[in-house]
């Protein structure tokens, strides 16, 4: 794999763009299990999750406080990733406690805040990629659907999205953005927290 080409893939699957793309799949394929959500959370979804959380880091990044929007530093990844979990949780109230979204899209909501909350309290003393926590997290909900719900379209949509997973690892490896034990770690924690989750609550 080139490293443009994992730069793209990098950057397609941005793990800010993980919650937006989980939300499109299962609205493609499990629209049943979001109702009576449509489309039109989408654009909020995405304002609060990355549009919002993108601008934070970019006044970091004006700021001064973070050198660059990759965030390669681990000692610079603790305060834009504190402002993430911050967003997220803000984002999980709403739809929880004023939107008041059914027990399967709360619980998605919930393990996402909880896994970035647990990557910040990690990241203090370690970098771990923040990436594969955030596509094996996207794995772990689609592989507790499969097993909550075997009724349901999941196998093609799991199939691919292990297929990405293991694109967005090879990259993440390719750009030396990461070593192996890193990726491993964000693996196991996005698809533990995950899957454990929903396949445990729901």
């Amino acid at each position: 794999m080139r490293e443009k080409t994992s730069s793209i893939i990098s950057y397609l699957f941005h793990p800010l763009l993980m919650p937006s793309m989980t939300f499109l799949i299962i609205y493609w394929q499990l629209p049943e299990l979001i109702k009576p959500l449509t489309l039109v959370t989408l654009p909020f979804l995405f304002i609060t999750t990355f549009i919002i959380p993108i601008l934070s880091v970019a006044m970091l990044k004006f700021s001064g406080s973070v050198t660059n929007f990759k965030l390669d530093k681990q000692e610079e990844r603790v305060m834009p990733f504190s402002f993430v979990t911050v967003f997220y949780g803000l984002t999980t109230y709403l739809f929880v406690f004023k939107i008041q979204v059914n027990e399967v899209f709360a619980l998605l909501l919930i393990a996402t805040t909880l896994l970035v909350s647990v990557l910040t309290l990690i990241t203090v003393w370690y970098k771990v990629s923040i990436h594969s926590a955030g596509i094996s997290g996207v794995v772990g909900f689609f592989l507790a659907f499969g097993m909550r719900f075997p009724d349901s379209a999941v196998l093609y949509p799991l199939l691919v999205l292990l297929v990405v997973a293991g694109l967005v690892m090879s990259a993440r490896l390719k750009l030396n953005a990461h070593t192996p034990k890193e990726v491993l770690v964000g693996m196991l924690i996005g698809l533990t927290i995950c899957f454990g989750t929903l396949y445990g609550f729901a």
